[in-house]
């Protein structure tokens, strides 16, 4: 390749990798603008409460909807930045390039894809976004079924608006934003990992090769189940320790919630590197052997 269209290959790499970081701000920055707003509306002050009016039902909905959209340009624009990687012509040894390589294929993002849904169902019922109540009746509670519900107010930022939808007598879905940020992100770093695991067990054939990558994986999957649910956190715990799980431990016990995110999320982006690392050291010293 001479250097004049080098140069014309990085520019389009470089370009195509700035668009994406562009689509994933837009993103990120509407997502954090749009509840800071909301929680000046929602914020009730000392001498006036709050009023749930058809305005601030309408604003609600508008809200959820922005959420939505903001997760779908993140994820546009981190997709558009690894295409970009895969394109690069130049330093194509970096940690980067080695993940994004694994991607080339398409089979990768399908197995990407089928194991973040597969992880975000389960970790939707732990953390109790997909409800089922054998033992409980909506329709005899006067809900009509099926039917949605817009709670506006009142929470600190992240936890409103709330949306349930009561799809069956017994089941319904409750959209909280924050559960659903995490469990978008969480899901998708699950899925994420898996693949990029295959990948590098497909390269060395050898387990023993990723086995430590893939325990930091494990760790922040494990831990990411319990993000958005302190009380399936409890559960578990007090399962492993004999007790019963009342109001008192699970009190006790809801402070780890933050204690599972500083865990889980930073093993989850963490492991993918290792990985790389792993796979350029492996290529690295098939070439000095041959």
């Amino acid at each position: 390749m001479n250097s004049r269209g080098a140069d014309t290959s990085v520019e389009d790499w470089a370009d195509s990798r700035n668009r994406g970081f562009r689509i994933a701000f837009v993103g990120l920055f509407s997502l954090v603008l749009v509840f800071v707003i909301y929680s000046h509306f929602t914020s009730p002050s000392e001498n006036q409460s709050v009023m749930v009016t058809p305005y601030l039902r309408n604003l609600a909905t508008a809200v959820l909807i922005i959420t939505f959209c903001s997760l779908l340009s993140i994820g546009y624009g981190t997709y558009r930045i690894a295409k970009a990687e895969q394109q690069r012509v130049v330093n194509t040894n970096t940690l980067l390039s080695y993940i994004t390589a694994a991607f080339s294929d398409s089979k990768f993002w399908k197995t990407l894809t089928v194991s973040a849904i597969g992880y975000g169902i389960f970790f939707g019922f732990l953390s109790q976004i997909f409800i089922y109540k054998y033992d409980i009746s909506f329709a005899q509670q006067g809900i009509a079924i099926p039917s949605v519900i817009i709670t506006p107010c009142c929470n600190i930022i992240g936890y409103v608006p709330m949306l349930a939808a009561y799809l069956t007598d017994h089941f319904l879905v409750l959209l909280i934003p924050i559960n659903v940020i995490l469990v978008v992100l969480v899901s998708t770093l699950v899925g994420f990992n898996i693949s990029l695991n295959i990948y590098a067990l497909k390269l060395t054939k050898k387990i023993q090769n990723t086995k430590k990558i893939t325990l930091v994986g494990s760790l922040g999957a494990t831990c990411g189940l319990f993000i958005g649910c302190p009380t399936c956190a409890g559960s578990l715990i007090s399962a492993l320790i004999g007790f019963s799980v009342g109001t008192t431990t699970i009190a006790a016990i809801a402070p780890l919630q933050t204690l599972f995110i500083l865990l889980s999320i930073p093993a989850l982006i963490a492991a993918p590197f290792l990985i790389a690392r792993e796979i350029r050291t492996r290529s690295a010293c098939t070439l000095n052997l041959g």
